[in-house]
């Protein structure tokens, strides 16, 4: 398949070499000062797991395990959980990416629930509304989560757990009540100030101190609950949320807060499904990396490995993760040059080019192009390709790892975008509605780092917005079997929070805990310096900037969230949560 003209062409101007005489740029004789290992649990376990944004999700999906249910019935479980127990990442009001690999058929499959924008939606609707799209009802896109979860139950369940036993878990700890996390009580602080001036969000205040709920509190949801159940009852609750009562209920209440939400995008809602998802069957002997197409960010997650692939094999030395800065410096530029490949992606329904530019990201030919044009050095911005026109921040999500006792696998990204979507909920149903419309880039509203408006990613009615989310399954050609089930939740740090442990347990055999726990140097192309992790050791920064002229900053906290699931040779399963997120998460399995 040809490579973009635009890559030819930089191709031409800039012919280099890749390797370095200088040792100086290759190894120290002694480690940099690393972390010591987190807090996190590392479980190993010989038939099934799932790890997920909570602990008590990750129990509840290896519980449908237990009872008989494949990968897909628990991580439709853990969904519906997290959904209760991280609302400020994700839930029903919003919408999911999934990406399924089935050990029989040696195949990969993907479901795609993310929301659209709805009919009466248009390019300039938010330029005289700066928070238009960020807060209130007009941020709504037609949610998807509900139609995903139905179609990846009545596709790909296993048969053997009812549909209302997978939503069962979800009411009790709404009626039941869940403890506040360290993280979701920091958001509820961040968000205290919206919540007083929202009528709806009121039920997050806590009557008896009249402050916001804290960490160690609990927290019931009667009114999701009562939603959960008439779903759970159902024997159609795809039908009733989209087309029955319940839309009725929906649509009423928010158009009578000024959404343009219709009863026409409810009803003409269908999730995607593709058996032809990206795959790069190249990057590493006999392994292949499957994901979701646009408006997922697979292509670009998937390209950074492939590059590093072309540096380090599946038998690199692993002293070099320790006191290699070349290592390092490689790692950033890979990142720049795949970052600045997703400024031109988009809807692949929408965007024509964003469709073959993704597919041509996973082939041969791309992985050297940007292999050879790697330099010892940081390059201008023009250099790596791309426009100057940057996508949209993307935010909060949850993430779902499910491995089952036959081999098959599922990696499943939920959101709701922004914290809280839109900071608003459904008073009648309890839902918490998503604010996705603000993923979408408008015309004249630069983002965040001053830079125009990505044209690939504006508004059009039915049209997804461009997503980090890179649900991952990595798995052997010629036996068929699962390697790695891995993704990761928390906006455009998702892409190389997940390219790095990826990278260190395929390449250099580290365990997957030690892959995650390291820190993550992330630069996605707008704006060109490299954010760092407060633990990075300082002399590796001074190398890095002394050596190859890279830029940072440090950045207090990380949002990309990283849930993997590693099988090693032996058949054995390690699985871990990323410590990161403050919140009671371990794997569950068996």
């Amino acid at each position: 398949m040809a490579i973009t003209a635009l890559a030819l062409f930089v191709f031409v101007l800039w012919p280099q070499t890749i390797r370095s005489s200088n040792n100086d740029l290759k190894e120290r004789e002694d480690e940099y000062k690393w972390p010591p290992p987190s807090y996190s649990y590392m479980g190993k376990y010989t038939h099934a797991v799932v790890t997920c944004d909570h602990g008590l999700c990750s129990e509840i999906g290896r519980n449908i395990l237990l009872r008989g249910g494949n990968a897909v019935d628990a991580t439709i479980a853990s969904l519906f959980c997290l959904g209760v127990t991280n609302p400020q990442s994700s839930g029903i009001g919003g919408g999911f990416i999934l990406a399924l690999y089935n050990r029989t058929t040696q195949r990969c499959t993907v479901i795609d629930a993310r929301e659209t924008a709805p009919q009466n939606a248009y390019r300039d609707m938010y330029l005289n509304d700066e928070f238009g799209s960020k807060y209130g009802f007009r941020a709504i896109a037609t949610p998807g989560e509900i139609a995903g979860y139905w179609l990846a139950y009545k596709r790909f369940g296993s048969g053997r757990i009812s549909w209302a036993n997978l939503v069962k878990p979800a009411i009790d700890l709404c009626r039941n009540g869940v403890p506040v996390s360290e993280y979701l009580g920091y958001v509820l602080s961040v968000k205290e100030k919206h919540f007083r001036t929202l009528p709806s969000m009121q039920g997050w205040i806590n009557n008896v101190t009249n402050k916001v709920f804290v960490a160690g509190d609990i927290i019931k949801r009667p009114q999701l609950a009562n939603t959960l159940e008439r779903l759970a009852n159902s024997s159609d609750p795809e039908a009733l949320f989209y087309r029955g009562d319940m839309a009725d209920t929906i649509i009423d209440e928010i158009q009578a807060n000024g959404g343009i939400l219709t009863k026409e995008d409810l009803a003409k809602f269908k999730p995607s499904l593709n058996d032809k998802p990206l795959i790069n069957d190249h990057f590493s002997g006999d392994l292949a990396m499957c994901g979701p197409p646009p408006p997922s960010s697979f292509s670009v997650t998937q390209l950074i490995i492939s590059v590093m692939a072309r540096f380090y094999g599946p038998r690199s030395d692993k002293a070099l993760l320790y006191r290699s800065p070349l290592f390092y410096h490689r790692l950033i530029e890979a990142e720049k040059f795949a970052y600045a490949q997703r400024t031109l992606l988009g809807d692949e329904k929408f965007v024509k080019k964003a469709k073959d530019l993704a597919e041509n990201m996973t082939t041969k030919e791309y992985t050297e192009w940007i292999f050879e044009r790697m330099k010892d050095t940081a390059q201008p911005s023009e250099y790596y390709g791309g426009i100057s026109e940057a996508q949209k921040e993307d935010h909060g999500t949850s993430h779902v790892c499910a491995l089952d006792a036959e081999g098959n696998g599922v990696s499943a990204t939920s959101t709701v975008n922004r914290w809280f979507g839109a900071v608003v909920q459904s008073n009648k149903l309890g839902i918490i509605w998503n604010d996705e419309m603000d993923d979408f880039s408008s015309p004249g509203m630069e983002n965040g780092f001053g830079f125009a408006p990505s044209q690939t990613n504006f508004i059009e009615p039915g049209k997804k917005p461009m997503s980090s989310m890179s649900p991952m399954l990595i798995y052997n050609r010629k036996s068929g079997k699962l390697k790695m089930v891995i993704g990761a939740s928390g906006g455009s740090k998702i892409i190389s929070a997940m390219a790095k442990p990826i990278v260190r347990t395929l390449f250099f055999n580290e365990t997957i805990k030690e892959a995650i726990d390291a820190p993550t140097l992330h630069n996605q192309f707008t704006p060109d310096i490299t954010q760092l992790e407060g633990d990075a050791p300082e002399e590796l920064i001074d190398d890095l900037k002394r050596i190859f002229n890279q830029k940072f900053k440090p950045t207090n906290g990380f949002e990309g969230i990283v849930q993997g699931i590693f099988i090693d040779d032996n058949g054995d399963i390690y699985a871990n949560g990323d410590f990161r997120r403050k919140t009671d998460m371990h794997p569950g399995g068996y």
